[in-house]
């Protein structure tokens, strides 16, 4: 009789010890940073009526039925149960509000994990503190958690998921080719990708800012196409984008941590609810982000405060595991 649950996870001694003592060192320099530790709920009520950001992380949640007869869910993420408390329980803290976390998550299903259920996070999110101070703020605390950790090599891939939505809707794309590309960008499926945009129809700016993010440009190639483009964008959302995603590049080179720091337009998360910057962590000899995370504007108005946030998570095992090689 098997007595784990397929796709869950255990650390035995010595990993256990290290993964310990990683969190503690952790904890202590985020404390020193300002940032108050929650504890959060694992068991979460379904909701199958969740607005559109909330529902995808329903879609993939793991659930199960209570003694009532109720479904519930094991929490799929962190940041949207840190967010819930930003609004209700600590909505009356002066801002700005500093919270970090650790424990696990669960998803049935996990894009590039086949089989995977459960994963240990630990992470911090930043409330009510203007961008782009705010950005640059997580974005050095991800670096200094890392090289806590132990890893001196990691490349932070930066983008901002407000761009690639406005090339989308200046380039007239219906919805279901939208969620293709979405897919395709998730999922860093460049050859499906590739195919997609040979099939589209449209403008010719909007097809070469879209082979040039299959390039991974670095520098100001890539942000020189998409501000000539943004130029015929009566919306000004890509301009606006643009603008902010270059703030937060200079904020990040004077405070150090530039050189770490590689621009991906065409990056998208998993989730649904960035509306700002966001960023995946990379170290040599790993196929996944250690790290990752961005801006949530959205999701703390939906939940009936509107307000900035960021934050970012650390993927534990992955993290473990880069620091010692």
């Amino acid at each position: 009789m098997e007595y784990l649950a397929e796709g869950t996870c255990y650390l035995l001694p010595p990993e256990s010890q290290r993964k310990r003592e990683l969190e503690a060192a952790l904890a202590g320099l985020l404390s020193s940073a300002g940032y108050q530790e929650v504890v959060l709920p694992v068991v979460q009520a379904y909701d199958p009526d969740a607005p559109r950001p909330l529902r995808k992380m329903m879609d993939i949640a793991y659930k199960f039925i209570d003694y009532r007869g109720q479904v519930m869910v094991l929490r799929p993420d962190m940041t949207e149960v840190v967010a819930n408390l930003a609004s209700r329980e600590l909505r009356d803290l002066p801002r700005p509000l500093r919270l970090f976390y650790s424990g696990s998550i669960f998803r049935a299903r996990r894009p590039g994990r086949a089989g995977v259920l459960e994963s240990y996070q630990m992470g911090a999110e930043l409330v009510g503190m203007p961008e782009p101070e705010a950005d640059v703020e997580i974005l050095s605390m991800t670096a200094e958690c890392l090289k806590a950790a132990g890893i001196s090599e990691f490349q932070i891939r930066l983008g901002h998921a407000g761009i690639m939505e406005a090339v989308m809707d200046f380039a007239g794309m219906e919805e279901k080719k939208k969620a293709e590309l979405r897919a395709a960008l998730t999922s860093r499926d460049l050859v499906r990708l590739g195919h997609l945009i040979e099939s589209l129809d449209i403008p010719a700016d909007c097809r070469k800012f879209l082979e040039k993010i299959l390039e991974l440009p670095d520098g100001r190639d890539i942000l020189d196409t998409t501000g000539k483009l943004a130029a015929y964008d009566r919306s000004q959302r890509m301009g606006q984008a643009l603008s902010e995603l270059e703030e937060v590049i200079a904020g990040a080179t004077s405070g150090g941590i530039g050189g770490f720091i590689q621009l991906d337009l065409g990056l998208m998360r998993d989730l649904e609810y960035y509306t700002g910057i966001v960023f995946e962590v990379y170290t040599p000899g790993c196929g996944r982000p250690i790290s990752g995370g961005g801006r949530y504007d959205g999701l703390l108005k939906i939940l009936g405060r509107p307000e900035g946030a960021v934050g970012f998570a650390l993927d534990m095992e992955e993290v473990l595991n880069a620091g010692q090689r």
